[in-house]
């Protein structure tokens, strides 16, 4: 484990039933992700398939008129010219909500959660299960809209060092 978070003796538990009821099973949506609070102490668990809704992620970088602008940037276009580029491409309307978007979740922040980060996730869960691995995500959320969630991984080694540490 990256950081050494404090877990309760329920949160544990949790963990460990948790981790036995998934040796085997076949790769679903319904698989579980847990959800840790530091703050707070609370564990939730929610599936794969609620976890957009539970976290939303931030997927406004990934919006084709924010891609072209930023490309069109990086190539020492002018602003200006790189804003009436995409006004021709997109349309003024579709550019300026992508733009007002974008600058929506950088204003409130969105604890590093990304549309990449959160099919990483997906895949890679994915494969741990079909390589017959056992190994459950849990995102440790994040203190403040500009501090990162952080994702680990429940195994044998995060139970053990656990069990250690009670």
């Amino acid at each position: 484990m990256k950081k050494d978070y404090k877990f309760l003796q329920k949160h544990i538990h949790e963990f460990i039933k948790t981790y036995k009821i998934l040796d085997g099973q076949k790769w679903s949506l319904k698989f579980p992700v847990f959800l840790f609070d530091r703050d707070w102490f609370r564990l939730k668990k929610v599936t794969l398939y609620d976890l957009a809704k539970e976290l939303k992620p931030d997927n406004s970088q990934e919006a084709p008129e924010i891609i072209q602008y930023k490309h069109l940037l990086d190539e020492g276009h002018d602003q200006l010219l790189a804003i009436q580029e995409c006004w021709r491409e997109f349309g003024i309307e579709d550019f300026h909500r992508s733009l007002r978007n974008s600058s929506e979740w950088k204003s409130k922040g969105n604890y590093g959660w990304t549309f990449k980060k959160y099919t990483e996730l997906l895949i890679g869960y994915r494969k741990i299960i079909e390589n017959e691995e056992v190994r459950i995500p849990i995102i440790i959320l994040g203190r403040n809209p500009n501090e990162d969630h952080q994702l680990e991984w429940i195994s044998d080694e995060f139970l053990s060092e656990l069990k250690i540490n009670e």
